[in-house]
C-alpha cells in the first residue's frame, strides 16, 4: 500500500508511463529467526507506518493487541517490514480484521517461509476470531458464478478455523476466494490472504462432481483447498531485461550499477539483500547485445500460482523509488503445473524506448480556448476581464507544481482581446515526449487552481516533432480533457499527376517504411521521416501530422509505420 498522501506528481507520472512495463527478480525468503524492526499500520492509527509492533512472542510469532475499536467494525491493517517505509508490507493488500464485542482484537504475524502446503507460503498475518462471524466460498464453480451460493457457506470448526466441503461439477483448475457473505467490502482473500490481492485462490479437480475440502484459518492467516495439500513444484524462472534505453538516457552506468529482480517470491527486497543479481556475461543466449541482463531463480511454490515482480537498479536515477523501475503495474508469471523452466521474454527496463524521451530541450507552446469555460466543481464562469489562466504539468522542471500562483505558470491572452491563451515552456532533455498537463482558472476567493476537471483528469499530448527545437501543440478547449494516440493513422491520397500523398501521425522514433511487394516483403526505412527530422505536414486535433509525396506510377508501393528506436 502506498501512503494515503501519495503526491500529485507521482500519480501523474504513473499515468504518463501507462505503456511502460515492469520487471522482476528473485531470492530466498528470510529465515523465521531473522528479527526485523517491524511496524504496524492501519485504519486504527491513521496508517502511521512508524508505529511500533509489539514483538511479544517474536521472532517466531509477533503479536499486537488492539483496543478501543468499534465492535463488529471492519478495518484495514498491514505489517510494515521496515519502520517508516512502504516498500515491503505484509500481506500485499490490506488484511481486513474486525473487533470483538469489547472493541478488542489481537493480530498475529508469522515471518519467514512455510512448507506445510497452506497459503500464503511466507509471512502470514492472522487475527483472533471474535465470534459471531460467517464466511463463504465464491468462485467460478459456485452457483451463480462468483456470487453467494447457499452451498458455499463455511462452518466454524473452532479456534477460528472455518471449513466447507464443496462438490465441484467439472474437472479442471478453478478460481475462488473466501469472503464475508454477500460483500467484497469486508474480509476477502485470495492467494495473499488480503482483500487487495488481485490473484485468486486456485484448486484443481480431476473428476466430475469431486468433493473438495476448503479450510480458512483466521488466527494463522492461512487457507487450504483440497486435502491433502497439493505438492509444491520447482520452476527455474529466467528473468531478462534490456538496459539499452536507460544507458542511452544516462540513467544506467554498466561499470558501476547493478540490475536486480525483486518480487513477491523474495519479499520485495528492492536492491537490498535477497534481490536476484542479474548479469550481462556471457551475452544473453549467445547474442551480441551486452545490455541485456539476465538471471535464473529456482522458485518453489504451489502449482499454477501467480507471482509478482519488477526489475530494480542501483543507479541514483531510481533512488527515489527504492530502485524500482518507474512503472505503475507489476510484472507477473505463473508457476507451471509441474517442475520445469519458465523463460520470461526480454523486457525493457521501465518498458520505455530511448525515443520515449527528449534527446534535446524543446520549446513547447500550449494553447487553450477559454470561451464559455467553467470551473469544476463549482461552475464559475470564466471572466476574461478579471480572471487568470494557469497551466501545470509534467513538463515543469521537477514535475507537477503546487496549484497556487507562486508555483504555476500564467498563460497570456494571444491575440489580445480574444479568449485564446498561450504559454511556451522549455521542456528539458530527458523528459517524456508525452506531456501530461492541466489548466486552471484563478478568480476571486479561490485558492486551489486545480479546477478544470476532477483530480487526475488531464490532457495528454505528444511532442511529435523536435527539429528546430520548437513544437506547438494542437489547441485545447478548457474542460475537454483530450488524450492523443501515440502514433499511426497512416493514410494515402492522390497528390496530382504521378504522385501520391502519404500522411501519418508520427513522433520521435517512428519512421515511415516502404516496400514494393508484400509477398516476402523487404521493408526499407525512410529515416528522414522520423519525428526528430521531419517538418513537412499539417496540424490536426492530434497534433502535427507528417506528410510526404511518393510516386504513383510504376511498381506498387506499400507503406507502414514502425517505432525504430
Amino acid at each position: 500500500m502506498a501512503p494515503a498522501t501519495a503526491n500529485n506528481q507521482m500519480k501523474h507520472m504513473k499515468r504518463a508511463l501507462i505503456l511502460a512495463t515492469a520487471v522482476g527478480l528473485s531470492a530466498a525468503f528470510p529465515s523465521a529467526s531473522q528479527a526485523q524492526p517491524y511496524a504496524i499500520a492501519g485504519d486504527f492509527n491513521g496508517w502511521n507506518n512508524t508505529a511500533s509492533f509489539n514483538p511479544g512472542g517474536g521472532p517466531s510469532v509477533y503479536t499486537n493487541i488492539m483496543t478501543g475499536g468499534t465492535p463488529g467494525a471492519w478495518e484495514g491493517i498491514k505489517v510494515i517490514a521496515v519502520s517508516g517505509s512502504w516498500g515491503l508490507t505484509y500481506p500485499g493488500g490490506n488484511l481486513e480484521i474486525t473487533y470483538d464485542p469489547s472493541g478488542n482484537n489481537t493480530l498475529y504475524f508469522y515471518p519467514g517461509s512455510f512448507s506445510d502446503g497452506w497459503l500464503p507460503l511466507a509471512n502470514r498475518v492472522g487475527f483472533v476470531d471474535p465470534g459471531n462471524m460467517s464466511f463463504e466460498l465464491v468462485g467460478d464453480f459456485t452457483t451463480p458464478n462468483w456470487d453467494t451460493d447457499p452451498k458455499g457457506q463455511l462452518t466454524l470448526k473452532g479456534n477460528g478455523v472455518y471449513t466447507n466441503t464443496y462438490v465441484i461439477a467439472t474437472p479442471g483448475t478453478h478460481n475462488f476466494k473466501f469472503r464475508t457473505p454477500g460483500t467484497w467490502s469486508d474480509f476477502n482473500c485470495g492467494t495473499d490472504f488480503s482483500g487487495g490481492d488481485p490473484s485468486n485462490g486456485t484448486v484443481t479437480t480431476t473428476n466430475a462432481n469431486q468433493a473438495v475440502l476448503f479450510q480458512l484459518d483466521l488466527p494463522n492467516g492461512r487457507w487450504l483447498a483440497g486435502s491433502p495439500a497439493p505438492a509444491p513444484v520447482t520452476n527455474a524462472v529466467i528473468f531478462a531485461v534490456d538496459m539499452s534505453a536507460q544507458l542511452a538516457l544516462g540513467n544506467f552506468n554498466p561499470a558501476a550499477d547493478t540490475v536486480y529482480v525483486s518480487g513477491s517470491f523474495n519479499n520485495w527486497p528492492g536492491t537490498g539483500p535477497g534481490a536476484l543479481v542479474l548479469t550481462n556475461y556471457p551475452p544473453y543466449q549467445g547474442g551480441s547485445n551486452t545490455n541485456i541482463y539476465y538471471g535464473t531463480n529456482n522458485i518453489v511454490g504451489l502449482p499454477v500460482t501467480t507471482w509478482l515482480y519488477k526489475f530494480t537498479c542501483s543507479d541514483s536515477a531510481y533512488s527515489g523509488n527504492g530502485g524500482y523501475e518507474p512503472v505503475a503495474n507489476n510484472r507477473w508469471f505463473t508457476l507451471l503445473a509441474g517442475n520445469g523452466t519458465i523463460a520470461q521474454a526480454v523486457a525493457n527496463f521501465g518498458n520505455v524506448n530511448v525515443s520515449d524521451y527528449l534527446a534535446q530541450p524543446v520549446n513547447v507552446t500550449f494553447t487553450v480556448n477559454m470561451t464559455n469555460a467553467t470551473t469544476y466543481p463549482d461552475g464559475h464562469v470564466f471572466d476574461p476581464q478579471t480572471d487568470q489562466v494557469f497551466i501545470n504539468g509534467n513538463f515543469n522542471v521537477g514535475g507537477w507544481a503546487a496549484w497556487n500562483p507562486i508555483a504555476l505558470a500564467e498563460m497570456q491572452n494571444d491575440p489580445v482581446g480574444s479568449e485564446i491563451y498561450t504559454y511556451t515552456a522549455t521542456v528539458p532533455s530527458g523528459s517524456l515526449i508525452q506531456v501530461d498537463y492541466k489548466y486552471g482558472i484563478a478568480y476571486a476567493s479561490v485558492t486551489n487552481y486545480d479546477n478544470e476537471a476532477p483530480a487526475y483528469d488531464d490532457h495528454f499530448r505528444y511532442i511529435r516533432a523536435t527539429a528546430g527545437g520548437a513544437y506547438t501543440n494542437a489547441m485545447d478547449t478548457f474542460g475537454n480533457q483530450y488524450s492523443e494516440p501515440d502514433f499511426g493513422q497512416l493514410t494515402s491520397a492522390g497528390a496530382g499527376p504521378g504522385a501520391v500523398s502519404v500522411a501519418w501521425l508520427g513522433r520521435p522514433g517512428v519512421q515511415l517504411q516502404v516496400s514494393t511487394n508484400l509477398a516476402g516483403a523487404s521493408w526499407q526505412s525512410i529515416a528522414a521521416t522520423d519525428g526528430t527530422n521531419w517538418t513537412a505536414g499539417f496540424m490536426s486535433t492530434n497534433g502535427w501530422v507528417s506528410q510526404t509525396n511518393g510516386p504513383a506510377t510504376g511498381s506498387r508501393r506499400f507503406y507502414r509505420l514502425i517505432q525504430a528506436w
